[in-house]
């Protein structure tokens, strides 16, 4: 796809205004973005309900109990959850991606939103990095076990996240070969996979797993498949 749509073009998809090239572009582009597409699929869901409400009829059943079945039956393997789907057209692909965005943990979001906020503190002058931590204080104080990364990975930033379930522990790392990631730790529990799971979330990707109690999450630019052989090859490394 050459170009995203705009703001009025989606509006006017959800309504059914479009011809056939206009919804091609907006499905086009939905099947990429999967936080879109849950938005936009949650606004059709709207206007479906109140389309029957119009008509004295009985709503449908809530998305994620109507969506569930659905997506469990066609998902695929972890990491290409975001990929196409031979044979499947693009509405049932916009579902997948609404039962995906609701299947995963919520830390996830708060482990890229922290991933965001370093990678602005890493390109602010005013914004001083700190790459100097202590494992034991951490972990006395937050009970957060402090993860250990390769040592060929050189720490640039360590940095204590508020979140709205306790605090979580933010580490943005670069590889040897110059990536930037950073690694996300938060003691709670959580019904993440013990192997790690990735998927694409705009510009970044994310593997998030658990280890006990433990939640984590790998995030960088890479696509899915890269950093989830990243995060497999941590786990290892941790066993």
């Amino acid at each position: 796809m050459n170009r995203a749509p705009s703001d009025q073009e989606i509006d006017a998809y959800i309504d059914g205004q479009l011809d056939a090239e206009g919804r091609f572009v907006v499905e086009d582009y939905l099947g990429q973005h999967p936080a879109e597409a849950a938005q936009v699929m949650g606004d059709l869901g709207r206007r479906s309900a109140l389309q029957l409400i119009a008509h004295d009829r009985e709503p449908p059943m809530p998305v994620p109990s109507s969506l569930a079945r659905l997506g469990q039956a066609a998902k695929p393997a972890r990491w290409r959850r975001w990929t196409p789907f031979g044979g499947l057209s693009v509405a049932a692909m916009l579902v997948l991606a609404v039962v995906a965005a609701q299947d995963r943990p919520a830390y996830v979001e708060d482990a890229l939103t922290s991933h965001r906020v370093a990678a602005l503190r890493a390109d602010m002058e005013s914004q001083v990095e700190a790459p100097q931590f202590n494992a034991r204080e951490i972990r006395l104080a937050t009970d957060i076990a402090v993860p250990l990364v390769p040592a060929d990975w050189t720490v640039t930033d360590v940095q204590l996240f508020p979140t709205g379930r306790g605090p979580a522990l933010l580490m943005a790392v670069r590889t040897r070969e110059g990536n930037r990631m950073s690694l996300f730790a938060q003691r709670e529990e959580n019904d993440a996979p013990e192997r790690p799971d990735a998927i694409r979330e705009g510009a970044q990707s994310v593997a998030y797993w658990r280890r006990g109690d433990m939640a984590y999450a790998l995030v960088g630019d890479s696509e899915p498949a890269a950093l989830d052989a990243t995060a497999e090859a941590l786990v290892r490394e941790w066993s």
